[in-house]
């Protein structure tokens, strides 16, 4: 048995981390300019070498611009972003979704999903799509709301994966642990036999070629779940 090394996170990490939460949380607002590092250093506790390591990777991250002999702005992330912004704001506030965050998740989630269930259905037969069936049964099986929730994401990836999309995988597995997250919340609400029902309906339609019947599910679910913000996020 292999014991790995713990590593403490670096000050660089928790400084990275406290300006990323100022700044999702409305604390630092788009345009403004930060302290010099100077300043930074003595009202923070860290060395000035700290503070310039972790300006560069949130400029990285797209969350501020490092303009020379001007100072640091904080950046509208959304324009200026990328994958890795996108896990840094998952990660804000422990996984806890606001209204607006779960909204534009679920609307994502769709657009993916109908990709994904389009491509299926186009480059996979019935004996390729007969291995989800496995899934499907650990799904049934589930003991509480959060292991359906890790089976159902399993079922989704393993689809992203079957899609032949080499990015549909890598970004369904971003939205792992908030995608976890709201099908526990679902299933908590409905169950874990409804929520096998809803995925063993659409594991009927894809093995019946049924492309639309299959895109009509997700959208429904998506929708009863958008029209139901104020269960899934703060």
């Amino acid at each position: 048995m292999g014991f790995n090394k713990i590593v403490a996170v670096s000050m660089t990490e928790l400084f990275v981390q406290q300006i990323e939460n100022m700044i999702l949380s409305g604390e630092l607002a788009i345009g403004e300019q930060l302290p010099p590092a100077r300043e930074l250093s003595v009202k923070m506790g860290v060395s000035r070498t700290v503070i310039s390591a972790g300006l560069v990777e949130l400029e990285k991250l797209g969350f501020v611009e490092i303009r020379t002999r001007q100072g640091v702005f904080v950046c509208d992330y959304r324009r200026n972003g990328s994958l890795e912004t996108l896990i840094a704001i998952m990660r804000y506030n422990g996984g806890a979704m606001r209204k607006n965050e779960v909204k534009s998740l679920l609307e994502t989630r769709d657009a993916m999903e109908c990709l994904c269930l389009r491509l299926v259905c186009e480059k996979n037969d019935v004996a390729e799509l007969e291995k989800l069936s496995p899934i499907l049964d650990s799904i049934r099986d589930a003991r509480n709301a959060d292991e359906a929730a890790e089976r159902v994401f399993s079922f989704h990836h393993e689809l992203a994966i079957m899609s032949g999309n080499v990015l549909l995988p890598l970004l369904y597995y971003s939205f792992k642990t908030q995608g976890e997250y709201l099908w526990s919340l679902y299933c908590k609400r409905s169950g874990v036999k409804k929520l096998y029902e809803i995925k063993l309906a659409l594991f009927s339609a894809l093995m019946n070629k049924d492309i639309d019947s299959a895109i009509e599910q997700t959208h429904r679910i998506m929708d009863v779940a958008k029209n139901d913000l104020g269960f899934y996020g703060a």
